[in-house]
């Protein structure tokens, strides 16, 4: 099984943050800015050309920003898009200032299934997923989050792990980080703590290759590439 690692595009909250420093005006569930709709076109354009590996199966989180970025995606490689209610961003839905791991917030449904299927017809929705929304778990801390990327990451084991299938995931940042740790045996603390923050710019991709070998099962491959923009279109 390959794991193709890809954060969203650039948000309003993640402009919000870069231009101010904090996320005090940071809304629920953001869209993507002209960059990160631009990032993702980029992206898509990379697949298209054969220079990334092509997904045979392509996840996203159910966050709006990762929805929108999976569709040009999808649209490219004529590929579905499976909705998984489990890769959202840590901390979940939530009305809140984002101010790291003190962060607090007041959950939300997050957006309706039509909304998120308008902006990628090709989405796949879970039953969880309806007009309510589709968030049902309480505001997240990042223990809990670090042990929700175990399981994820159990999951698509038991589904794909003795294939040479690719995995695409469009998912965030902070969540990526677990994931990543999840996948090749790099602890966290008890509370989710992260000793070393590893940079995911928007639209960025990391390949994880498992492997059947007694002394590692799991191969780095690239972390945080970004040859599919130009340095005036990156951001973080």
């Amino acid at each position: 099984m390959y794991l193709l690692l890809i954060r969203h595009g650039e948000s309003l909250n993640n402009r919000v943050e870069a231009e101010t420093g904090v996320g005090s005006n940071r809304v629920p569930d953001p869209e993507l800015t002209e960059l990160g709709i631009q990032q993702a076109a980029r992206l898509a354009d990379h697949f298209a050309a054969g220079a990334l590996p092509r997904p045979d199966v392509l996840l996203s989180s159910l966050m709006y920003r990762a929805v929108a970025t999976s569709a040009p995606i999808a649209e490219a490689l004529d590929l579905p898009v499976e909705g998984h209610t489990l890769l959202h961003e840590v901390n979940g839905v939530y009305e809140g200032t984002f101010t790291g791991h003190s962060t607090r917030g007041v959950p939300r449904p997050g957006t309706a299934a039509s909304v998120l299927q308008r902006a990628n017809p090709r989405l796949v929705l879970p039953p969880q997923a309806d007009e309510t929304g589709w968030y049902r778990r309480p505001f997240e801390t990042p223990g809990v989050a670090a042990e929700r990327a175990r399981v994820v990451l159990a999951e698509l084991s038991g589904r794909f792990g003795t294939t040479e299938q690719v995995i695409a995931i469009v998912s965030h940042a902070w969540f990526i980080q677990y994931l990543l740790r999840a996948a090749i045996g790099w602890e966290v603390g008890p509370d989710g703590e992260l000793g070393t923050w590893l940079e995911f710019s928007n639209t960025g991709h990391t390949l994880l290759r498992s492997v059947h070998n007694p002394d590692f099962s799991q191969v780095v491959e690239w972390t945080n590439r970004l040859d599919h923009l130009p340095a005036d279109l990156v951001s973080r």
